[in-house]
């Protein structure tokens, strides 16, 4: 049988958070009334204890003064002397005796108290020692460079991009504030500035519903950290206070919230918008390159600015009427337009070079059209020995 005394467990008071309330009775003010009702009674207590402490003190007094009293009396025998006597001996006998009874009580109270403890959740347990240790976080690195800056970032990025990508998709704000307090590494610059660029990279890919709620959850990444500076504080202190203030849908925090998020929205669709043109400027660009002839012309710039017969020809593929347009022009424009056709491809010389061009158109505008164009036919049909026209 076990001879452990289970008996001072029997008093502990209920605790003043303990959830047994009935569905509809309003548990804080419940809790609210037990605590206060706790802490009167306990103060009446206290105020008469003090008080039985203050009449024993004075009755103390009393006995005192009564035995002073009784030893500088004069006894001399007569009637008045012995009443005074008698008077002050039946009063010190009965300060004793309360005196008496006082302790008697007093003693009984504190075997009570000590039998039947009034355990509650503020003296149920005591610290014996004490000890605070504060972790110092070590000093970031200030002053990086934009190298070392874009190190870390992509680093950041790399080792933690499916944690981020997870929190992007939360649309609960208690599931976001749990996730962050769970997941403080994530808490900083590097995760608002992932969340940016997904969005454009959302945007771009036209997952209109996506850039939505991954917007979102920038704004309210950006909100934290504006906290933490505004306070001073690290952003990882920062969350609870932000979802605190988030949930409470303070009509003027809630307005500003949801400016600032319209207004990101639509600065993603202009860096969506500016990135396609970037794209395109830079296809365009390599194509422009691609397209670039022997003299570092544009073939089709070129082809622009000549004479609408030169250029219907180029653009027919036909070398009669090519020879016979060049023919039709005064000599300086000719070699004017011959050069920056040959410069940009679209017109490439016959093995003798740019010379044997130049002769034929030379002599094709001296001569009748008709005899150059023949004369044309009959270079254009040898076995690869004139000019020929650049497909586009």
């Amino acid at each position: 049988m076990s001879t452990i005394n289970y008996s001072k467990w029997d008093h502990i008071e209920i605790s003043d958070d303990e959830d047994d309330t009935h569905p509809n009775v309003d548990t804080a003010s419940l809790f609210k009334w037990r605590h206060e009702a706790r802490i009167q009674r306990e103060q009446e207590e206290k105020e008469a204890k003090a008080k039985r402490l203050a009449e024993s003190k004075l009755r103390q007094q009393k006995i005192d003064e009564a035995k002073k009293k009784l030893a500088e009396l004069d006894t001399d025998g007569s009637e008045g002397s012995v009443a005074q006597q008698s008077g002050l001996a039946a009063e010190l006998t009965d300060l004793k005796r309360q005196e008496e009874e006082f302790a008697k009580k007093e003693a009984e109270l504190e075997r009570f108290e000590r039998e039947h403890p009034k355990w509650n959740v503020d003296n149920i347990s005591q610290d014996s020692t004490s000890r605070t240790i504060i972790n110092k976080e070590k000093p970031k690195k200030q002053n990086l460079t934009e190298a070392e800056h874009l190190d870390e970032m992509n680093e950041f990025f790399k080792k933690n991009k499916k944690e981020i990508e997870y929190f992007g998709m939360l649309s609960d704000p208690e599931a976001s504030m749990k996730y962050l307090m769970e997941h403080h590494e994530l808490v900083c610059d590097h995760l608002a500035s992932y969340l940016v660029v997904w969005c454009v990279d959302l945007e771009v890919e036209e997952k209109a519903e996506l850039v939505k709620r991954v917007a979102r959850q920038t704004i309210i990444v950006q909100f934290i950290m504006e906290l933490a500076k505004s306070v001073k504080q690290d952003p990882r202190d920062c969350v609870p206070a932000f979802f605190m203030r988030f949930k409470s849908n303070d009509p003027q925090y809630m307005a500003s919230f949801n400016d600032e998020y319209e207004a990101f929205l639509g600065r993603v669709k202009a860096r969506a918008k500016a990135r396609f043109e970037e794209a395109k400027a830079k296809v365009e660009a390599e194509e422009k390159q691609a397209r670039v002839g022997p003299g570092g012309l544009d073939p089709l710039e070129v082809l622009e600015t000549l004479p609408p017969k030169i250029r219907e020809a180029f653009e027919t593929q036909n070398t009669p009427l090519l020879q016979q347009s060049f023919a039709e022009l005064p000599p300086e424009q000719a070699q004017y337009h011959l050069k920056r056709a040959i410069d940009s491809g679209l017109w490439v010389p016959g093995p003798q070079g740019d010379s044997e061009g130049d002769d034929e158109f030379e002599a094709d505008d001296e001569g009748d059209g008709d005899e150059g164009a023949a004369e044309g036919d009959d270079s254009a049909a040898g076995a690869g020995a004139g000019p020929r026209i650049t497909e586009l």
